[in-house]
């Protein structure tokens, strides 16, 4: 199966690869901590725990010895190499990780007031990322056989 990308062919196993690297750096680690909280920690005003923990998986997604790479530079980092049009899940992606970005500076600031209105919102759109990669991948291993 080949992905076309304009003038250009993208073969699915390159594609592939691609997603499972993004699954990888991205999907895997954007909710590495916080998905393993109590559920009590996601009510309530924000304790110190749930702001730990979405900081780790938001704003160092990525680590490499002193090198931090939030969510959304990691998804950067992918989109451009990924062949167009997006499919649509990488679509539901971006999203997703655009709305992680929109509380970043809330996390980097300590500003639970946002934090708290935007809980669930981040939530929805760590999950997002997690299950839109899983189902690309799923589906590109399917298409490969």
């Amino acid at each position: 199966m080949t992905v076309t990308t304009g003038d250009a062919h993208t073969p699915t196993g390159d594609l592939l690869e691609q997603v499972a690297a993004l699954k990888h750096d991205l999907g895997k680690y954007v909710a590495w901590t916080s998905a393993n909280l109590d559920e009590a920690v996601w009510d309530g005003p924000v304790a110190e725990e749930l702001l730990t923990a979405l900081r780790a998986d938001l704003l160092e997604t990525r680590k490499h010895g002193d090198r931090r790479e939030a969510a959304w530079e990691i998804w950067q980092a992918h989109v451009g190499a990924l062949p167009r049009p997006l499919e649509p899940e990488l679509e539901a992606v971006g999203s997703a990780v655009a709305r992680l970005e929109r509380v970043g500076a809330a996390l980097a600031n300590d500003d639970r007031e946002t934090l708290a209105r935007e809980r669930a919102n981040i939530r929805a759109a760590q999950q997002d990322i997690r299950l839109q990669l899983r189902n690309l991948h799923r589906r590109l291993l399917r298409d490969r056989d």
